[in-house]
């Protein structure tokens, strides 16, 4: 004799799963971006003799699908210029590129500047889509009204996006 039990008071609810979010990943750039920066006899008194060699690394951070956020850190220099940082993006996997600009964040004028508030960067976003992203940072083409700039070195970076 066979028995058949049909189980009375307990239910089953089906639910799709829902695929796990990405943690978000920071890379910094292999190669970070050197550069001179000094100002014109104009303000001599104002400048620093040698002018410093200065660097700035770029990093790209991941997380969201297709998406990246690039950041910029000035290491620590003597140098009074702060310039603008520009990166040039390509993804490899599907050929589409895009330029974007890390602009300055501005300073707070009624108050000492502490070490850590000079020439900070506001970081940018931008969909550069899913694949293996190869991007190139150099220092902007707007040298200081009172000053030049020169590139030593662009920085190098490459990273996968999910």
């Amino acid at each position: 004799m066979a028995v058949l039990a049909i189980p009375l008071g307990s239910s089953v609810t089906a639910m799709a799963d829902t695929p796990p979010v990405p943690a978000a990943t920071t890379t910094a750039f292999q190669v970070p971006v050197r550069f001179v920066a000094g100002c014109l006899l104009l303000t001599v008194l104002a400048c620093d003799y040698p002018p410093p060699l200065s660097t700035v690394t770029p990093s790209a951070t991941t997380g969201a699908s297709g998406v990246v956020a690039f950041a910029v850190e000035r290491s620590a220099t003597t140098s009074r210029y702060c310039v603008a940082v520009s990166v040039n993006w390509r993804n490899l996997t599907t050929g589409v590129a895009g330029t974007i600009a890390l602009q300055l964040v501005e300073r707070d004028p009624s108050g000492p500047t502490a070490p850590g508030d000079w020439c900070r960067y506001a970081p940018a976003t931008v969909v550069t889509g899913s694949g293996m992203i190869a991007a190139v940072a150099d220092v902007g083409a707007y040298p200081p009204v009172d000053g030049y700039q020169i590139l030593v070195h662009p920085g190098l970076g490459t990273f996968p996006v999910p």
